[in-house]
């Protein structure tokens, strides 16, 4: 049960700084575009497409890189035990 529990934290963590990230890279090209503020963002069609467009790859590659490395890393190490 424990490391379906940390797998968990590993998918959730991993979305979240997939999110930090793709936030940080939007407000970079929109420093460079010449932005002042991003009041307006978060009410702009594009930015929430994009979100919503990227969030479902971010969370696929969180949960099979956290059921790689997490759960099968472990069951193939416990049946090498017996």
């Amino acid at each position: 049960m424990k490391k379906y529990l940390l797998a968990f934290l590993a998918f959730a963590g991993l979305n979240l700084a997939g999110l930090f990230c793709l936030g940080f890279l939007v407000g970079i090209v929109m420093a460079i575009g010449g932005e002042r503020s991003a009041d307006g963002l978060e009410q702009s069609a594009w930015f929430n497409t994009l979100i919503l467009v990227v969030w479902p790859v971010i969370s696929f590659f969180a949960f099979k890189f956290s059921i790689d490395k997490i759960i099968l890393k472990t069951k193939n190490e416990d049946s090498g035990l017996f």
